[in-house]
C-alpha cells in the first residue's frame, strides 16, 4: 500500500490508497455498518487529458496518446521544456451529491531523478480549449492539495493520491458538469529538470457521495385521499392512525440496490405543539412509509385540531420536513344501538332452512348514520349504506345450519361505530330427506343383483333436482316430480359397505346440503 506526505495530514490516504487497487473495475461499494446503504465509492476516469510546453506557447496537447509531463525536461536537441499536466472530469452524476471524499491518483512512468522527492502540486482549474496554451493557460482557481511521496518508494511509483475533496465540491456549487484538475511543480523549482516527472494519461477519482434523501411527498392522512392543508379539515374517527408519505432517494449502489431510509412522523395537537408524538418506519425509495399511531396508546383527544409532517433520513443525511398536514377528530359515534329484524330467520317461531334471507337495519332515532356494518358467525360481513340519514337498510346474508348470531353497528359519516346489537336466531339444515325399499340406511339387506328404491323428499320448497352418486359410482342427475320429491332404482354388483349421497338443486342452481344414507349389501340375495 502507498504510503505518501501531505500538506493535510488528517485527510485519508489510506482509504484514497486501497481503493487504487480495486479502479479497475471502474466503480468500488464501500461497506459499511448499515448493510442497506447504498451510497457508495464510485472510480471516474478521466474522458480527456492534456499538457502545455514551454517550447510550443501557443499550442496545448489534447488527448495525444502517450504519458503526459510535468516540470522541466530535456528533449534529444538538448532544449528544455516546461510543462503543465490537465485533466477533465464528467461531474454531471454528483449534482446534488454530499462529497465526503474525492480521491485523485495519477500512475507515476518516468523521474528526473530517482533520488529525489519533489513535492507535486494538483490545482483545479478551468477548462482547457484549443485556444489554450503556455502562455494562455486555463485560469487557475485554487491550489487544492500537494503530494510528496517518500524515499523509501520506488521510482517511478505506481499510484500518487491527492484530495481533491473541495475542488469536486467547489465545482458542483457552481453548477459545473465538468472538473478539471491540473498537476504540476510548484513554480520555485518548476525549472530543475531533476524534479521532472511523467504520467499516465489515464488518471482516476474516487468519489465517496450520498444523496440526501428527498422531501416526502403524496401526504395521506386517510388511505388514498391527499392530507388537508387548510379548512375544513379532514375528520378523523376514533381508531387506530396510519399517517403515510412516499420517499425518495436517489442513491443506488452497482447491484441496484437503494438506501434503506428512516421515516420519521411528527403528530401534535395545533393548540399545544410541545405535546409532539413521533413514529418511525423503514422503507427504500419510492415506497410509501406509514406513520402508526395506535389508539390504544396515542392520546388524541375528540374534537380537536391536529397537525402532521414526516421526514426522511439515512445514515448520512436527513431531508427537510414534508409541508404541514392538519385533521380534526370525532371520536364519538351514534349514541343508539340500531334495531335488526328479520321475517325470514324470526328470534322465535319457525326455524326456517339456512337459505339466503333478508335483515333490515334500523338507525332507530340516531340521525347522525349514514350506514351500518354487520358481521355474521357463518363469516359474512360488510358495510351497508342507510337510505337516508338516520334511516335504514336492508341486506341479504346466508346463515349456517344451526345457531346464528349477527352484529350490527350504526356508522356515522366519519366512521364510527354506535353500541353494538347482536341479533340470534337458528336455521334448520337443507339436506333433503332419503328413505329406501330393501336398503335400509345402517342396516344390511338385499345383495348383488338385488335392485333397491331411494327416494328423495325435499325439505326445502323450489327443489327442481337432485344429484345422486352412490359409492365408487359416477354421479347422476334425476328430475324432481310437481311435489318435488323423485325416485331411483339402484342395483347393486357386488357385496359389502356402500353409501348415497344426495344434493338437492334449486331452479336458479342453488345447491343445498347434502344427505348421506349408508347401508350394506348382503353378501347373497335376500331369502324368498
Amino acid at each position: 500500500m502507498p504510503v505518501r506526505t501531505s500538506s493535510r495530514s488528517t485527510r485519508r490516504p489510506v482509504l484514497a490508497a486501497a481503493l487504487s487497487t480495486l479502479a479497475a473495475v471502474g466503480m468500488v461499494v464501500v461497506s459499511t455498518a448499515t448493510p442497506a446503504a447504498a451510497y457508495d465509492v464510485r472510480y471516474e476516469k478521466n474522458n480527456s487529458w492534456a499538457w502545455t510546453d514551454s517550447v510550443q506557447p501557443k499550442t496545448i496537447n489534447i488527448d495525444q496518446a502517450g504519458d503526459v509531463p510535468i516540470g522541466t525536461w530535456v528533449d534529444k536537441k538538448g532544449r528544455a521544456h516546461t510543462s503543465r499536466a490537465y485533466f477533465t472530469f464528467d461531474i454531471t452524476r454528483y449534482r446534488g451529491a454530499d462529497i465526503q471524499l474525492a480521491t485523485f491518483d495519477a500512475k507515476e512512468t518516468r523521474a528526473g531523478d530517482c533520488t529525489k522527492r519533489p513535492e507535486v502540486e494538483l490545482w483545479r482549474t478551468a477548462p482547457y480549449t484549443a485556444q489554450s496554451s503556455w502562455t494562455k493557460p486555463p485560469v487557475d482557481l485554487a491550489r487544492i492539495d500537494t503530494t510528496t511521496l517518500p524515499a523509501e518508494l520506488g521510482c517511478p511509483w505506481s499510484y500518487v493520491g491527492f484530495d481533491a475533496t473541495e475542488g469536486l465540491r467547489q465545482a458542483l456549487a457552481e453548477g459545473k458538469s465538468t472538473l478539471t484538475l491540473s498537476l504540476r511543480l510548484p513554480a520555485a523549482v518548476e525549472k530543475d529538470p531533476t524534479l521532472a516527472r511523467k504520467y499516465a494519461s489515464q488518471v482516476g477519482l474516487s468519489i465517496d457521495h450520498n444523496f440526501p434523501p428527498g422531501v416526502p411527498t403524496d401526504l395521506q392522512t386517510l388511505s388514498g385521499t391527499s392530507c388537508t392543508v387548510a379548512e375544513p379539515y379532514q375528520v378523523v374517527p376514533r381508531r387506530d392512525l396510519i399517517l403515510s408519505a412516499v420517499v425518495h432517494d436517489k442513491d443506488l449502489n452497482v447491484t441496484g440496490g437503494t438506501d434503506q431510509l428512516t421515516a420519521t412522523f411528527a403528530l401534535w395537537p395545533v393548540d399545544e405543539p410541545e405535546a409532539r408524538i413521533v413514529r418511525a418506519d423503514y422503507v427504500r425509495d419510492g415506497q410509501r412509509a406509514l406513520g402508526r399511531f395506535w389508539a390504544h396508546d396515542t392520546p388524541l383527544e375528540h374534537d380537536r385540531v391536529y397537525a402532521w409532517q414526516v421526514q426522511a433520513a439515512d445514515d448520512r443525511a436527513t431531508s427537510d420536513w414534508s409541508p404541514v398536514c392538519y385533521f380534526r377528530t370525532d371520536h364519538e359515534g351514534p349514541a343508539t344501538a340500531p334495531t335488526v329484524a328479520s321475517t325470514d330467520f324470526p328470534v322465535d317461531g319457525p326455524q326456517p332452512p339456512a337459505l339466503p334471507g333478508e335483515f333490515t337495519f334500523d338507525a332507530a332515532g340516531a340521525v347522525d348514520v349514514v350506514g351500518f356494518r354487520y358481521q355474521l358467525n357463518s363469516g359474512a360481513s360488510g358495510v351497508v349504506t342507510a337510505n337516508h340519514p338516520g334511516g335504514s337498510a336492508t341486506v341479504t346474508l346466508t346463515p349456517r345450519r344451526g345457531p346464528n348470531s349477527l352484529d350490527v353497528w350504526s356508522v356515522d359519516a366519519v366512521g364510527n361505530e354506535s353500541p353494538v346489537t347482536n341479533y340470534s336466531f337458528f336455521a334448520t339444515g337443507t339436506a333433503p330427506r332419503i328413505s329406501a325399499t330393501v336398503y335400509e340406511e345402517w342396516g344390511e339387506g338385499g345383495g348383488p343383483g338385488v335392485p333397491g328404491v331411494f327416494t328423495f323428499t325435499p325439505v326445502v320448497p323450489g327443489t327442481v333436482s337432485y344429484r345422486y352418486s352412490f359409492f365408487n359410482e359416477e354421479p347422476r342427475t334425476v328430475q324432481a316430480d310437481a311435489d318435488g320429491s323423485a325416485s331411483v332404482t339402484w342395483t347393486p354388483t357386488e357385496a359389502g359397505f356402500s353409501m348415497l349421497e344426495v344434493v338437492g338443486i334449486r331452479a336458479d342452481g342453488t345447491e343445498l346440503d347434502p344427505a348421506t344414507w349408508y347401508f350394506t349389501v348382503a353378501e347373497g340375495p335376500a331369502s324368498s
